[in-house]
């Protein structure tokens, strides 16, 4: 993917995303992998509002690496479809999966359709450390040109900013375990 040619406020050619696949991010957490993983794509505007700042803190916090889920897919019948939206029952199972190892809840406790599974919405920030998501995060923010609420004025570039670091702390954060 060309991330600065998707996301239209990434203006950084020598940026820090990967694009991975649902197995890769299922791998992370079967095989104890670490890592700071955004699940959102480009078709979402509260994504798009978040990826240059998300770049700057990755390297500020010198994090080499956010890997980058998109949960949309083109099917065996070549359309467009969403894991979050559970069309299949092999889906709803992969999706449940994640939901479970994230402990996701949304604000407003809404469900995926036919289902008693949480709506995840995006961007959620994950951090996975040894295999386990530690923290996430999910803002709901836009951009026009600083990070605000969609009914406020309020700039929130710094609060982003600030929980993003936090979360790459926890990230490569190292435990001493002392008898």
């Amino acid at each position: 993917m060309d991330f600065c040619n998707e996301y239209k406020f990434l203006n950084d050619e020598n940026h820090v995303f990967i694009e991975i696949s649902y197995n890769d991010l299922r791998d992370m957490i079967d095989e104890f992998k670490s890592g700071l993983v955004i699940i959102g794509g480009p078709w979402c505007n509260h994504t798009q509002a978040v990826m240059r700042e998300t770049n700057q803190v990755a390297k500020r916090e010198k994090l080499d690496t956010v890997y980058v889920y998109n949960p949309r897919f083109i099917n065996v019948f070549k359309e467009e479809e969403d894991l979050r939206d559970c069309e299949s029952l092999e889906h709803k199972l992969d999706y449940y999966y994640l939901i479970e190892k994230i402990g996701y809840k949304n604000k407003n406790n809404e469900l995926v359709r036919d289902t008693l599974i949480q709506r995840m919405d995006t961007p959620t920030f994950i951090v996975i450390k040894n295999g386990s998501v530690i923290d996430y995060y999910t803002p709901e923010y836009i951009k026009d040109p600083y990070i605000r609420l969609e009914d406020s004025i309020e700039d929130k570039t710094m609060e982003f900013n600030s929980r993003i670091a936090g979360m790459i702390k926890k990230l490569k954060e190292i435990k001493v375990i002392t008898d």
